[in-house]
């Protein structure tokens, strides 16, 4: 019981200077990446296209982000379509 008494205002120590530098890191590793992409509305059914429309994506990397926007164009569709051939628009941090 005597040594957990004498470890535990170290390792409170240790928490103490780890959440600091987890502050203290650079603000614009936290901000992320927005991404916006173009895709074809693409009708499965006759392999047809059926104009434009964007999807909107965020995320910690770039290439993380660019997913999200395709994920999101792809979510956007109603039964029967998908998004196809996709265009990457724009890439902001933040």
């Amino acid at each position: 019981m005597r040594k957990m008494l004498s470890v535990s205002p170290l390792v409170t120590a240790v928490v103490a200077v780890a959440l600091s530098l987890g502050v203290a890191a650079p603000a614009h590793a936290a901000k992320g990446w927005n991404a916006t992409v173009q895709c074809t509305k693409w009708r499965i059914a006759d392999s047809s296209g059926h104009g434009f429309f964007n999807g909107h994506g965020w995320a910690k990397t770039q290439p993380d982000a660019w997913k999200a926007a395709i994920k999101d164009a792809n979510d956007q569709m109603r039964q029967g379509y998908r998004a196809k051939h996709c265009t990457k628009k724009k890439i902001t941090r933040g």
